[in-house]
């Protein structure tokens, strides 16, 4: 079964909309702005955007994810389009956006730095004039790497992060009245160093990182890295 496959019974509950990710990218975007959500798990934020006024469409590859946004778009009549395309197939994509962003460290899902540049230019493209595109990865400028364990009613959820060559293993553990269930991915651990460069090889203008939600300045030992980059008109 896959990494997942396994989390979507519970992915609500281990992660909820957070208020302040949640005001921080309706601030980022214009009102009712056409927004592409890319990596968009259960679609707790794409949700609470539409919510908002925002016009969504909603990118998750697993299939179980992307019929879990279906049926609450369904029940909040929301008109919310789902599509269930990888990042590298992005670029089929036929619409263009006012906005784009993917959180949650699904940027680190691709393999390498050319992965990286590549979406990078189809997120371009696929941005209209002076459109934003968004990012949140982990700060894997960061030596070390701690995350509580999240225990909810009925399970246990555990992550680990451990450096392997030029890419990093992650290892979640889902501990439920079943027993334990333990995955581990590889993701590619790119740093502010890095992207910055790549994202204005591609002719984004005006980047700006953050190192939370809250809108702190990046710096190494923020959390997370942030990235706001901007489409010229």
């Amino acid at each position: 079964m896959s990494f997942y496959k396994v989390l979507t019974p519970y992915y609500d509950d281990i992660f909820p909309t957070n208020e302040k990710t949640l005001a921080f990218l309706a601030g980022h975007f214009q009102d009712r702005a056409k927004l592409l959500d890319v990596g968009a798990g259960t679609g707790n934020m794409a949700i609470s955007l539409a919510q908002q006024g925002f016009h969504l469409t909603a990118m998750e590859p697993e299939e179980g994810m992307a019929e879990q946004i279906r049926l609450k778009a369904q029940s909040q009549q929301l008109p919310i389009t789902v599509t269930t395309n990888t990042m590298q197939q992005f670029g089929t994509l036929d619409e263009t956006y006012q906005g784009i962003y993917c959180i949650g460290n699904t940027l680190a899902h691709l393999h390498d730095m050319e992965d990286i540049r590549a979406f990078f230019q189809q997120t371009f493209e696929k941005l209209q004039p002076e459109g934003v595109f968004i990012f949140q990865i982990v700060n894997f400028d960061k030596k070390d790497f701690f995350f509580p364990v999240i225990e909810k009613e009925g399970f246990l959820f555990e992550r680990q992060y451990e450096r392997d060559g030029e890419h990093m293993l992650f290892t979640t553990t889902l501990s439920t009245k079943e027993g334990a269930q333990t995955n581990t991915i590889s993701l590619y651990p790119a740093t502010a160093a890095q992207l910055r460069p790549l994202l204005e090889a591609c002719g984004f203008e005006s980047i700006t990182a953050y190192g939370n939600f809250a809108s702190k300045t990046y710096d190494c030992d923020a959390p997370a890295l942030i990235m706001v980059a901007k489409k010229g008109a």
